[in-house]
């Protein structure tokens, strides 16, 4: 392996690391309840470093980025199966959040496709702290099976998030990853 791989391998760690966890789920239920939480920290922490390698060794790619994308929703949506087959209890309280959260996701793909031809991935910082909220709430989860005020407070982080890459979408003139904020925009992008 070269070292110009390594973003790639993180994300396709990723891309694993969700199936796995829902597998975990099936075979034992809420005594995969550590090892759940080890995969996700692993699996976040993934995330959170196939970027910055690849800005450093400058092989940050627009294909990456997408995959990147794709590598995430895998990876969170195994994760919500996982955690509702070993607590299956909170389906009832976390499914209408859930489906907010995905109806403005899918909101903003079909808008950015409409747009631009393309899927959305601006990778704005709501995004990443959302990420970081996820990865909080999802080991509390994992560990006690209970939502807390926690799940409130992502999902607000959540929505805000949703908002803001709408927003992103809407300002700019042409596909971009990799948009810091909607504030960051300057005059040429309207």
């Amino acid at each position: 392996m070269t070292l110009s791989s390594i973003p790639w391998a993180l994300v396709i760690f990723r891309l694993a690391a969700g199936p796995a966890l829902t597998a975990m789920a099936v075979l034992m239920g809420p005594s995969a309840a550590v090892p759940g939480a080890v995969i996700l920290a692993l699996g976040v922490l993934s995330d959170i470093f196939d970027g910055i390698i690849a800005r450093r060794l400058k092989v940050a790619t627009e294909r990456l980025r997408r995959f990147d994308s794709r590598a995430d929703v895998v990876f969170w949506v195994s994760t919500t199966i996982a955690v509702h087959l070993m607590y299956p209890a909170l389906i009832a309280a976390t499914w209408p959040l859930i489906a907010i959260l995905t109806v403005m996701e899918a909101g903003n793909h079909a808008l950015s496709f409409a747009r631009f031809g393309r899927e959305a991935s601006p990778h704005h910082l709501l995004s990443k702290l959302f990420g970081l909220g996820l990865w909080a709430l999802f080991t509390q989860l994992i560990l006690t099976g209970q939502p807390g005020w926690l799940m409130w407070a992502v999902v607000a982080l959540g929505m805000a998030s949703q908002i803001e890459a709408c927003a992103i979408t809407l300002r700019l003139k042409a596909w971009r990853c990799d948009v810091p904020s909607v504030f960051s925009l300057g005059q040429q992008n309207l």
